[in-house]
């Protein structure tokens, strides 16, 4: 699809710009009024994320290294590795959902501004998928804490390093409490913005190119 296709000068016509971000969105703005306390939080929570994040990253590349050499060249493979790496998987992947959760960065379609550039519309369509997605998000979340629970109860504990398998289990839980948290609050900043019709002025420029952050 070209811009000739599209009638316009460039696709900041028809794309939106960063919608309401939850975390990085800044507090001084109406529509974050009297989250401060809550952002200053967040803002802990959000570099421990990024912390867990890199340091999984970069324990899970080395084991990956160790085990191709101990296996191909020394030829004594150590099977706790394979413990380990789907473990320090897991973490990197929920943690990874509940941050870009924060950062709203997780792939988009936007074809609604091919058919309304109406703030207001736009907003409440995305108030809506938000919505849908905190409620989907919640059903995997209680059975992720239902099958935690249950491997907590057993004891459950991986066959060559011992290791307890809620290490694993509550990777899942912490993500999807994570994601959880950061849903609900684009909900509530969605909703206040088209309650108290902040989003004009304000978010305009956001879904339509033609200004705001």
């Amino acid at each position: 699809m070209t811009k000739e296709l599209l009638h316009t000068g460039g696709f900041d016509d028809v794309l939106p710009h960063e919608p309401i971000i939850p975390a990085a969105h800044d507090p001084a703005k109406p529509v974050c009024r009297g989250l401060g306390g809550f952002y200053a939080v967040e803002r802990r929570l959000a570099w421990l994320m990024s912390v867990i994040l890199f340091t999984a990253i970069l324990y899970l590349g080395l084991l990956m290294a160790a085990q191709v050499f101990m296996r191909y060249v020394i030829a004594s493979p150590f099977l706790g590795i394979e413990e380990l790496a789907p473990i320090l998987a897991l973490w990197i992947y929920f943690i990874g959902m509940a941050y870009c959760t924060r950062k709203r960065g997780h792939i988009q379609g936007s074809v609604l501004t091919l058919v309304t550039q109406n703030p207001r519309t736009v907003l409440s369509v995305h108030l809506f998928g938000t919505l849908v997605s905190l409620v989907t998000v919640a059903v995997f979340a209680w059975f992720a804490w239902d099958f935690a629970a249950y491997n907590l109860s057993l004891n459950r504990k991986s066959t060559y390093l011992r290791l307890p398998k809620y290490i694993l289990d509550f990777s899942i839980v912490s993500g999807f409490a994570l994601v959880i948290l950061y849903l609900a609050l684009q909900t509530f900043l969605e909703a206040r913005a088209l309650i108290t019709d902040q989003i004009t002025g304000q978010f305009t420029g956001q879904f339509t190119g033609k200004g705001g952050n």
